[in-house]
């Protein structure tokens, strides 16, 4: 054990025996120097560490304090019984799957706040890249991806133990278009896809625009339900998996990688491609950033499908595929659709990620979401009816809440004439198993003063709302 994670035992120990009670105010960090006799560096690294894995939480200004931990969460899982074929064509006209606002609410769509995002430093990056701009700029790009993006990304996958080469990527607008293009690649309409229960609204709002059918294959804290999703392979009842494995949106929970292995190994058993949007896997709140199930595919039946946008700027609409055996095909599909991406916006990534701030706003984002994700649990735990169940995410933006007996449509539905916009659990499925659960993001800092949407006072609305919808 390190020096820095030494300390930080010390401090759990301290928090676990009431030593150190919930909102105890920590030590400055020159105090802990002293005490300890270890150097800034290792005290920065403990209280980091501390942040990170939800033990402490930081206030601007007011130094660390020990959090009331949020304990894990047990949310319904779909049954065995509702695992059936479904047309989502026939639910998503009532459900909106993906549901549109008149108006902008930061709890509603799953995105980072934009004085969170690096502007100033991406900035610099387009005019470096704009002011030595030669003529192959101005023309067609490379239809699988400028090879000075694809060599800077796989440079920049290889610090996660992911060794691609730069030849088996290919760049695209965004997570949702690389997800697409797999699934034309590898189904038609009509084909049944496994997906996850609950599914990010946004798989869902494709699968029913391409025409697919859907099984959903439930997934609870332990992941997802292998037995069931092997037997659906055995009997040859789906054509293709579309499965996030990491940071799930909704529920903010990430497979073990003994679940990733096992999902590989079973899609080149049954030679049943699997498509993995890891959209999030760089939002890890825990120490390090887990691997796709991408890394056990030795076989290629695994189409890893990621972006820059969702962590650096959804309107650059920048993303990536691996797609493994299905490269021809894929490459195929993508060239009689797209005539490739944006050569300015994929050159000014290179510059981004080359000079290495990509990676520091990785790193600098990703304590900042453990840290509101804290924030707003805090809130919701004081806020909300006692059995309310708020789910602890190893990673991700996004909170995902339970209150049994509450109509989260008709919440919904209420919240939008008060100009809040969230999203209830009926978006995140075909079924009505999750009526009863909502999801929030947390993108936003809660600081009032800070940001102009006064996401606090917001938050704090929506409990009352909720806590005169349970006592009607």
């Amino acid at each position: 054990m390190s020096k820095f994670q030494r300390l930080a035992e010390h401090f759990i120990e301290q928090i676990n025996h009431q030593k150190l009670p919930a909102g105890a105010r920590l030590p400055a960090l020159r105090k802990v120097t002293k005490q300890h006799q270890v150097s800034m560096t290792t005290a920065t690294r403990a209280y980091q560490y501390l942040q990170q894995t939800g033990w402490i939480y930081a206030r601007p200004q007011a130094g660390y304090f020990v959090s009331s931990r949020i304990k894990d969460t047990a949310f319904p899982v779909l049954t065995q019984l509702l695992m059936e074929q479904r047309d989502p064509k026939k639910y998503a006209p009532s459900r909106g799957y993906n549901p549109y606002s008149a108006f902008f609410s930061p709890l509603g769509t799953s995105m980072i706040a934009p004085q969170l995002l690096p502007s100033t430093a991406l900035q610099r990056s387009i005019k470096r890249v704009a002011h030595r701009a030669s003529q192959p700029l101005f023309q067609y790009p490379d239809i699988q991806g400028d090879m000075i993006l694809r060599s800077a990304l796989t440079d920049h996958l290889r610090r996660y133990g992911l060794a691609f080469s730069s030849q088996e990527l290919v760049i695209t607008n965004g997570c949702i278009d690389s997800v697409k293009k797999a699934i034309e690649t590898l189904t038609r309409e009509g084909d049944t896809i496994a997906i996850g229960s609950p599914c990010f609204s946004g798989l869902l709002d494709l699968l029913t625009t391409l025409s697919r059918q859907v099984i959903e294959v439930p997934i609870g804290q332990d992941g997802i339900d292998l037995p069931q999703f092997e037997g659906l392979l055995k009997q040859g009842k789906v054509k293709a998996s579309l499965f996030s494995t990491n940071n799930i949106n909704p529920n903010g929970i990430s497979f073990s990688n003994q679940q990733k292995q096992a999902l590989a190994e079973l899609a080149a058993r049954y030679q049943t491609p699997m498509i993995e949007d890891d959209v999030y896997f760089e939002l890890s709140h825990q120490k390090d950033v887990p691997l796709p199930a991408k890394y056990w595919d030795q076989q290629g039946y695994v189409i890893w499908c990621g972006s820059f946008s969702k962590i650096l700027a959804e309107g650059m609409r920048l993303g990536w595929c691996h797609p493994g055996r299905y490269f021809s095909d894929y490459m195929r599909k993508h060239t009689l659709t797209s005539f490739g991406v944006n050569g300015l916006v994929q050159s000014c990534m290179a510059e981004f990620i080359n000079t290495g701030e990509y990676r520091s706003h990785v790193h600098k984002v990703r304590y900042q979401m453990a840290q509101q994700i804290h924030q707003y649990q805090q809130v919701l735990s004081k806020s909300l009816p006692e059995n309310a169940k708020i789910s602890t995410p190893q990673g991700g933006m996004v909170l995902w809440i339970q209150i049994p007996g509450l109509n989260t449509v008709q919440l919904e539905a209420d919240a939008q004439q008060l100009k809040i916009d969230i999203r209830s659990g009926a978006c995140f499925s075909t079924h009505d198993f999750y009526r009863d659960c909502f999801r929030i993001n947390c993108g936003w800092p809660l600081e009032p003063k800070a940001e102009q949407h006064n996401t606090h006072q917001q938050l704090l609305t929506l409990c009352e709302l909720i806590q005169s919808s349970v006592n009607k």
